[in-house]
């Protein structure tokens, strides 16, 4: 039997929010969870030693809601740290992840959930990515469906088609979260977690319910994520190199979800996700764009900054 926590029945659902210094952004993030339509719920907010208004609004949440649990860091941990402190608290049947930014539709656990209990060679369950800016939608995410029949299949099927990556945001049982976790602190992290998932099950993306999340936030390039996870620069320069070799590393020896394979398999695997995860056009874009952009700003460079927008537009290179 599923454990029952203060707001229902049902299996307890867990949601945990990593912050930061965003305590306006928090409150609406948070207040999605608490008003989901799937009661049974329990919300963990793990704060990076914030110095804002994050603690008293989270102290005074947790004492006028059971289902709410504030976990405080003396010190900035790091943002890794702090998702991978949620990966180890999180108690319940099912659980997700959160940013501080984004929310949820008020259907959006009961709808996952009901996918899940429905279906049980699903590993995970998201609802489609509502992308936001000044609370204007800009843009759908993608639809990820993780169908195939193996899990080679479906981890390199989404090594090929990630981007944004909203399934990591998606609801699993906790101990698929287990065993596809902790995230490590590397450039492309969530893609690890999300295809150590896949190859525990079936992934797919619901249209009954959204997961809203900002733009232009920590992940909005390469560069800003590598500050922001303490990396260096360099590795913004040949994004999808860094990662290829992360996803080799994970598939082939460290990752936990990928043991059950026979070691031919898993090598092979490893160097076929690797492969799939460089964008040839982004890792042009990446090494080229700096200079051009430097001969842009002066006045005799600014037609070969034109053209060489023109043609990257053309082709479809860029940041992603």
């Amino acid at each position: 039997m599923a454990e029952t926590g203060a707001g229902g029945s049902g299996p307890l659902l867990s949601v945990g929010i990593p912050t930061y210094n965003r305590a306006p952004l928090l409150k609406r993030a948070a207040e999605s969870v608490l008003a989901q339509t799937h009661a049974n719920l329990e919300l963990l907010i793990s704060d990076n030693a914030s110095s804002d208004g994050t603690e008293a609004y989270c102290r005074e949440l947790a004492d006028r809601d059971p289902r709410v649990r504030y976990l405080r860091s003396e010190r900035n941990r790091g943002p890794t740290a702090n998702f991978n402190i949620l990966f180890e608290q999180l108690g319940g049947e099912y659980a997700m992840v959160l940013s501080d930014d984004d929310w949820l539709d008020p259907n959006y656990l009961e709808a996952c959930l009901a996918e899940l209990l429905r279906r049980p060679e699903l590993a995970l369950v998201c609802g489609r990515a509502r992308y936001v800016r000044e609370g204007r939608e800009i843009r759908r995410g993608a639809d990820i469906q993780l169908e195939q029949p193996t899990p080679q299949a479906r981890v390199s099927a989404f090594i090929r088609a990630v981007d944004e990556n909203g399934v990591f945001y998606g609801l699993m049982a906790r101990q698929v979260m287990r065993r596809a976790t902790p995230l490590r602190n590397v450039l492309g992290n969530d893609w690890l977690v999300s295809a150590a998932v896949a190859m525990q099950g079936r992934v797919v993306t619901i249209e009954e319910t959204a997961i809203n999340r900002e733009l232009d936030g920590t992940s909005a390039d390469f560069a800003k994520l590598a500050a922001t996870l303490g990396l260096p620069a360099w590795q913004a320069r040949i994004p999808h190199l860094v990662i290829a070799a992360e996803v080799i590393a994970d598939i082939g020896w460290r990752g936990e979800a990928y043991r059950e394979l026979a070691l031919p398999a898993r090598a092979l695997l490893a160097l076929q996700a690797g492969w799939a995860a460089i964008s040839w056009r982004s890792l042009a874009w990446h090494l080229t764009m700096p200079t051009f952009a430097a001969l842009g700003r002066r006045r005799w460079g600014r037609p070969l900054w034109a053209a060489y927008e023109r043609v990257t537009r053309a082709l479809g290179a860029g940041r992603g």
